[in-house]
């Protein structure tokens, strides 16, 4: 069987039988070939980009299928092992994590024979994580994350390099990582990150055309990588084609379904208002019903409009018709929000839709990527492509035979004035885009069908001149673990240049945030932060104002560094940060339709306990008297639940207090430390409520080394483990130069050698017959110290016993420390430790003296590996370190 068969086979088991269209059999068999991805993919709305996740999957499991064979070396070159997909709108990170989510499932139940089955075994072997391989039935070997707002993020892909992984992110999430400035992660976590999402990697970044700087930075980035397997970048859209791109071709048009949605039928008319303040909505919603009137069995009728005010006054208005059904999907609605809609009206956010719903009202939440299949819409003026995209919502499938999309439009731009000289005024866009996108409509003569858009010039989008990043702000960045006095700003380098900076802060509702004690509270956030699926985006100035002034007690979360802080919050607005997360009392009355807005008038429910993705939720149970005592009685006897008996009994309070279902969880978890609990007390004031937290721990991407375990854990041993995981690693990534193999591999064995020292074993509560500990004792809780770590240390060992620069390079700096310099010199690093090894005190003073060669080593490799190839092989020790911590305490 051809590559070609074998590729449609699996993607029609993977898409209910669909095949892969022409255009995407060559891109696969082009990357297949190559081993790199096009430059830019153009390809009209509806014609199937999101199968770029089934190329990706299939390449990389066929490749490792050949490999599995040893008969012959695959002909199969070598694709990334990660797929980042990188989407402007949080919605479509959303839709794209679901899809691949889907895929992931399937992989996951599938059995053989079958093209799923082969695809399955042959990523299930590149797998290195024992936990994910003892999860079973419950596995699956596609790691799907999605990297976007919220408190607390996924990390699932942090933790196997070696594991085909797609993650979904939004621009800001991957772009500051890219920069070695992950948005709200820890300074530690910066180069594990970026080596992790910018080498051995394929970044698609949707709608290019709407991020020209980002795409812009991470090309240059690219271009200062170094060896193989470098970052790759795709700039994908599907009305703004690329030179050099891969795009469809005169055989895509003799697919008969492609042709058909190529081709479809979309007919547009342009509705002039001549007193735009006064008379847009009224005239939205007359366009509006005029078309369901014209078709009562048409189905739901789109409506997008350019701001969440506008959207919420059509949709009231449209309700005045009491028969008629009327959903809102805006920015600025909570991810539970839109599952609960979702749930409520099925299809009505995918190709399927919802007969039931008379009326779909959004703004450019729904303008790109989603799959909607409308058969009727009415738009307010926008800029081109913003209308070439809301028109791909519009009979997507090409099944209809008429279609039409209605553009309400000012008159002060249909007369055709100069648009310098209007007063009206447009927001969010410029007169000028909008008179720029009428111009365009009339050269459609009528027809806004994918391949008439495709015939056409859409005009380009302004941006201002700007330097672009080079190769020493890029050196900048990467000194990662000590403060700059001028640190480049990421964004500068991501966003594009705007006249004004947008600030967008996140709300999320929750109850016990009001009439509980101040201590109690901040205790309740600092264990349980919300998730992603709580906030509510916010940057109308008005509505954060309003939500701050009505909604008193709110308090502020805020990360830097990757800590975060608990604050009460400033009622002035203007104290807020871009990516604050304020919490304010459930019930509170400031939202419409489930939109945040200034007028609103509906109550916000807490939502934390809504499962979401099949994340297991967190659960907050309020406890006084008797029980309270219990509680804070058992947990001082055992602080972190080391036996599953503790868990037993706690589960029995719980019961007792009336939560059967989470007493259960407590009872029936499958492992120990899947699930955390915080015990929030107010010690001054003993009869104050308290609470018990149970946090679902976000384990997978967990870079703590310190996790409680259940038996002893000896460094000779963890340091074998770790070496033998990495020689693992090394095998499954198939490629690494022999001479970085070797030295992974021996670094891996030394990186922790430092723990050698009296003090550290002193932390880990070592008694004197014991061994030298690499994890505390069971039961045992290490302070705090005095910011003292052991890599410095360790990296002298390992200089002692093999003078190879690259490992003992790896050996400093796997755990985020040492990029490009330690906080101790030489003989601070092994004060206290009076039989230190002379070999090893001279390795000190060579490394890290007065003229320690440390830095000046770094600084040679990072020019030789590059930036993200360097970061690469120092988080792949890290990620080897992590997996075998986290299995031994379990």
């Amino acid at each position: 069987m051809s590559l070609a068969d074998r590729f449609e086979a699996f993607f029609a088991a993977a898409n209910d039988g669909a095949g892969p269209y022409p255009w995407q059999i060559a891109l696969m068999q082009r990357v297949a070939d190559m081993g790199t991805w096009p430059a830019a993919i153009t390809a009209p709305t509806g014609s199937g980009k999101s199968s770029v996740v089934d190329i990706h999957v299939f390449l990389v499991a066929e490749r490792q299928r050949q490999r599995l064979r040893q008969t012959v070396d695959p002909t199969i070159a070598r694709p990334p092992r990660r797929l980042v997909l990188v989407a402007p709108r949080r919605v479509l990170v959303d839709d794209q994590h679901a899809r691949a989510t889907r895929l992931a499932e399937l992989l996951r139940c599938a059995e053989g024979p079958g093209a799923l089955a082969e695809v399955r075994e042959a990523l299930e072997s590149l797998v290195t994580t024992e936990e994910l391989r003892d999860e079973g039935p419950r596995a699956t070997p596609l790691g799907v994350a999605r990297l976007r707002g919220g408190v607390r993020l996924d990390l699932t892909w942090r933790l196997d390099p070696a594991r085909c992984q797609i993650i979904c992110a939004t621009p800001q999430m991957w772009g500051s990582r890219l920069l070695l400035r992950g948005f709200r992660s820890s300074r530690r976590a910066r180069n594990l990150e970026s080596g992790l999402l910018a080498h051995d990697v394929t970044v698609v970044i949707d709608e290019a055309h709407l991020h020209k700087r980002l795409v812009e930075t991470a090309r240059r980035v690219s271009d200062m990588g170094r060896g193989k397997d470098s970052l790759q970048i795709v700039a994908m859209s599907a009305t703004h084609a690329a030179p050099g791109g891969h795009a469809l071709t005169s055989a895509d048009l003799l697919h008969d379904e492609l042709a058909r949605r190529v081709r479809a039928p979309k007919t547009v008319e342009v509705d002039v208002v001549d007193d735009w303040a006064r008379e847009r909505s009224p005239r939205i919603v007359a366009a509006t019903r005029r078309l369901r009137e014209a078709d009562p069995e048409i189905g739901t009728v789109g409506v997008f409009v350019n701001t969440v005010a506008i959207a919420l006054d059509v949709a009231d208005r449209l309700k005045s018709d009491k028969s008629a059904t009327v959903c809102v999907v805006c920015g600025r609605m909570r991810p539970a929000d839109l599952q609960r809609l979702r749930s409520e009206f099925p299809g009505l956010l995918d190709a399927r839709g919802n007969a039931k719903v008379t009326f779909l009202v959004t703004t450019q939440s729904l303008e790109v990527g989603v799959d909607l299949d409308l058969r009727a819409m009415v738009s307010e003026l926008a800029p081109a492509s913003a209308l070439a995209q809301r028109a791909g919502r519009l009979n997507r499938s090409g099944t209809r035979a008429q279609t039409t999309l209605v553009v309400v439009v000012p008159r002060e731009l249909a007369d055709g004035g100069d648009p310098a000289e209007v007063a009206t005024s447009f927001l969010p866009y410029q007169a000028v885009e909008l008179h720029d996108g009428l111009r365009w409509l009339e050269e459609l003569d009528g027809n806004i069908s994918p391949e008439r858009i495709g015939e056409t010039q859409l005009p380009p989008v302004p941006a201002l001149a700007v330097p672009a990043i080079t190769a020493v702000e890029l050196e900048t960045l990467a000194m990662t673990s000590i403060e700059l006095a001028a640190d480049p700003d990421p964004d500068f380098y991501i966003e594009q240049p705007i006249d004004s900076v947008t600030k967008t802060v996140f709300v999320a509702a929750r109850d016990h945030v009001r009439g509980m004690s101040e201590p109690v509270v901040r205790q309740m956030l600092e264990a349980a932060p919300p998730r992603a699926h709580e906030l509510a985006p916010v940057t109308n100035a008005k509505t954060l104002e309003r939500v701050l002034k009505e909604c008193a007690p709110t308090w502020t979360l805020r990360t830097e560094n990757g800590t975060l802080g608990v604050l009460r919050t400033d009622p002035d607005p203007k104290n807020l940060r871009d990516g604050d997360v304020v919490v304010i009392p459930s019930g509170s009355r400031v939202s419409v339709e489930r939109v945040l807005d200034a007028k609103g008038r509906d109550p916000i429910d807490d939502v934390i306990a809504r499962r979401v993705d099949d994340v297991e939720p967190d659960a907050i149970l309020p406890l006084d008297g008797h029980l309270a005592e219990r509680v804070g009685e058992f947990l001082e006897a055992d602080a972190i639940l080391g036996t599953r008996a503790m868990r037993r009994e706690l589960a029995e309070i719980v019961k007792a207090a009336g939560a059967g279902p989470l007493a259960t969880r407590l009872k029936s978890h499958p492992r120990l430390s899947d699930l955390t609990v915080t015990w929030c007390a107010d010690q001054e004031n003993p009869k104050a409520t308290c609470l018990l937290v149970v946090v679902a721990s976000e384990r997978e991407g967990s870079l703590n080394d310190q996790i409680a375990t259940t038996s002893v854990v000896t460094l000779d041993d963890h340091c074998a483990e770790v070496a033998a995981r990495m020689s693992t690693i090394v095998d499954k990534l198939d490629g690494l130069v022999d001479a970085e193999a070797e030295d992974l591999v021996s670094a891996a064995r030394l990186h922790d050698g430092g723990k050698l020292h009296p003090a550290f074993q002193a932390r880990m509560g070592r008694k004197p017959e014991d061994p030298a500990l690499a994890k505390p004792r069971p039961q045992h809780r290490p302070d705090r110290g005095d910011g003292w770590r052991h890599e410095q240390l360790s990296a002298a060992m390992a200089h002692d016993e093999l003078r190879r620069r690259l490992a003992t390079t790896l050996v400093g700096a796997h755990h985020g420390a040492g990029l490009p310099a330690f906080n101790r010199d030489h003989t601070a690093a092994r004060a206290g430790w009076i039989d230190c090894p002379q070999s090893v005190v001279d390795a000190l003073a060579e490394l890290f003296g007065p003229h320690g060669r440390y830095e000046a080593d770094r600084a040679a490799l990072q020019r030789e590996h590059g930036i993200h190839r360097l970061a690469f092989l120092e988080a792949l020790v890290r990620c080897a370190d992590i997996q075998v911590s986290r299995e031994v305490h379990d």
